[in-house]
């Protein structure tokens, strides 16, 4: 996928690294002075361009050229004897070095022995072979056509070597290198000292009772992430805030951007069937033996600081990590909680920031109103940044526009209008969007249409900065697409659907979906929400379209009871049936049911994998 190309820069060259490239020289020196041998006058084999290689690829451009150029300068100085210094061969070592950044750079995201070797033979052609040779047919005064066939075979054999050399070196050391895990400090002698963790001794630390709380601010996340070598600076954006549609618009631009050539990384919360859902590239969720090496190497510097990270912020900095050692060229960011505090807003301005639809939750966090909830999701909006927002709320929209204008930022709103033709069968969603013609959603939500809209809105905005997605890769995307437990159809006889509808308006948009999809039949609701929610509006909502409910406590300290949810539903004259457990509640709905009925577990997120995994979905 092509898209507009920042010159990358050496970013977070702290004192190790400095050190690092101080050893690099060093090297270089000790290689091009001592370690070569010379077959002739202008023709010698040498791999002193290894450690200016392993600069450009792991820090840069920049600093490439600066090991390449300096190293030269510096080998002379100390050594004079060992050769006439050129200024044009300091010039041939500083290409070497930019070139293989350049080149690093342009392959992010490709497999890394693909970038070691695209950026090892482009700069050995271009700096040794090409600009060395002319530099050599000056100093000698021969034609440069003379000195390029002399000396094309043995350049030919040293850029193999060291191709070879730094493949290895890069698989051994570069992740470390990069992400400041390398040397010895008081913590990475604590990581040394901590032996392997298995996948659940990682899952135990990281949901510790220690990090546990919600304390909104920045700081801690930051600190973490300086003390690992801010992994966070090295990739693009897309951020996504709002209260409801921002996992389903998450992985419908993941997915378009994973087919377009892009490699992605999608962070979202909270996971369905497992906690590695939770970070993934390309659709792929993180191993087990990654999370709990990752983790492994953060703990020691999150066990040091005076004010312990939280859980999720925690578990922000480990996903950053991850992403920035597989190269990821965009991470697809879902926001926690808010947005101007989130953990995840530590990021610079990002490539896109999308608001989905709104509506009021976590009112104790963010406070009471719209205009209050608003403003902490526009946290996201940074200085000259791009804004895509869902729109329909004119209380919060006023307040999107107004930060817009402050920050210089472009806003841009989904046009609804576009859609035609919704057609939602149990298979897939079918409609229309101008100018694109008939569109397939593999998420068959009838809301979906609407997260889809916005997912090809944000595409069009990425065009305009320079991103290459064609049409087709587009459409292919948003029908390839799969989010568990987003109006999931996980049984038949009877239908059974996993919805994470979880405030009131998600619940609204699962009942909207249930009347499209069956109009004028009573639903058996497998019921389990967070005491917190606004429990009365969303039976309100349920209740007119319900046969009877089954009653659950999810599987998180914050539900309600399933007694204390039936006596509610009781209240208002609902049949409710209260249930020890998840997989008996489902038993006893799709019970209740009957064959040809349906059942729609909803209310929580944290209760659908627990649905899922009793019929067997995983």
């Amino acid at each position: 996928m092509e898209k507009n190309v920042k010159t990358p820069t050496p970013k977070g060259l702290t004192p190790k690294r400095l050190s690092l490239l101080a050893m690099f020289m060093a090297l270089q020196v000790i290689l091009s002075k001592f370690l070569m041998l010379q077959l002739s006058g202008s023709i010698r084999l040498s791999i002193d361009s290894v450690p200016i290689l392993l600069a450009g690829i792991w820090f840069g451009p920049i600093a490439g050229g600066i090991v390449g150029a300096l190293g030269d300068i510096l080998g002379t100085l100390l050594f004079p004897t060992a050769g006439t210094y050129y200024p044009l061969l300091t010039v041939a070592f500083l290409l070497i070095g930019v070139v293989s950044g350049l080149l690093a750079h342009l392959l992010k995201g490709r497999p890394p022995f693909l970038r070691v070797v695209g950026s090892v033979l482009a700069a050995e052609l271009i700096g040794s072979l090409l600009f060395k040779s002319y530099a050599l047919s000056l100093l000698y005064g021969t034609t440069f056509f003379t000195i390029l066939s002399l000396r094309a075979l043995p350049v030919a054999c040293v850029a193999v070597a060291d191709t070879l050399l730094v493949g290895v070196l890069d698989r051994l050391l570069g992740a470390r290198a990069v992400s400041e895990d390398f040397g010895s400090s008081p913590a990475s002698e604590a990581a040394a000292r901590t032996s392997e963790m298995t996948y659940e001794e990682t899952l135990d630390y990281i949901h510790h009772v220690a990090w546990r709380g919600s304390r909104l601010g920045l700081e801690r996340t930051r600190e973490l992430l300086q003390k690992i070598g801010n992994p966070h600076i090295t990739m693009d954006y897309i951020h996504v805030a709002g209260t409801n549609g921002k996992g389903s618009t998450a992985a419908m631009l993941a997915n378009i951007l994973s087919k377009a050539g892009c490699r992605t990384g999608l962070y979202t919360s909270p996971y369905i069937n497992r906690f590695n859902e939770r970070m993934q590239i390309d659709g792929v969720p993180i191993s087990d033996g990654e999370l709990a090496d990752i983790t492994r190497c953060i703990r020691p510097y999150a066990d040091a600081m005076a004010d312990h990270p939280t859980e999720f912020e925690l578990i922000t900095v480990i996903a950053l990590e991850y992403f920035r050692r597989h190269a990821v060229d965009v991470v697809l960011l879902e926001v926690g909680l808010g947005g101007e505090l989130d953990s995840t807003n530590v990021i610079d301005t990002p490539e896109l920031a999308i608001i989905t639809n709104m509506g009021l939750d976590h009112t104790r966090e963010l406070g009471p109103t719209m205009t209050d909830i608003a403003r902490a999701k526009a946290g996201i909006i940074k200085p000259c940044g791009d804004v895509l927002i869902y729109g329909h709320n004119p209380e919060a929209d006023a307040v999107f526009e107004a930060v817009c204008r402050e920050r210089g930022a472009r806003l841009n709103i989904a046009d609804f209008s576009r859609i035609s033709n919704v057609v939602p069968t149990l298979d897939e969603l079918t409609f229309s969007f101008a100018p694109y013609g008939t569109i397939t959603c593999g998420l068959v939500g009838s809301y979906q249409a609407y997260n889809a809209a916005v997912a090809i809105t944000a595409v069009e905005i990425l065009r305009t900065k320079g991103w290459t997605i064609p049409d087709e890769v587009m459409i292919a995307g948003i029908a390839g697409v799969r989010w568990p437990a987003r109006f999931e159809v996980l049984h038949r006889d009877p239908v059974v659907i996993a919805d994470g509808g979880h405030n009131p308006q998600g619940v609204a948009a699962a009942a909207e979906s249930l009347r499209a999809h069956f109009p004028g039949k009573k639903i058996t609701f497998l019921l389990g929400i967070m005491a917190d929610k606004d429990i009365s509006r969303m039976i309100d909502i349920l209740g007119p379209i319900a046969k009877e409910f089954v009653t659950v406590k999810p599987n998180n300290p914050r539900a309600i009871g399933a007694e204390p949810l039936s006596a509610l539903l009781h209240e208002r004259g609902y049949k409710a049936t209260a249930c020890p457990s998840v997989g008996e509640g489902l038993l006893a709905a799709m019970e209740r049911a009957g064959t040809d009925g349906v059942v729609c577990a909803v209310g929580s997120l944290y209760m659908l994998g627990d649905v899922r995994s009793a019929l067997g979905v995983s």
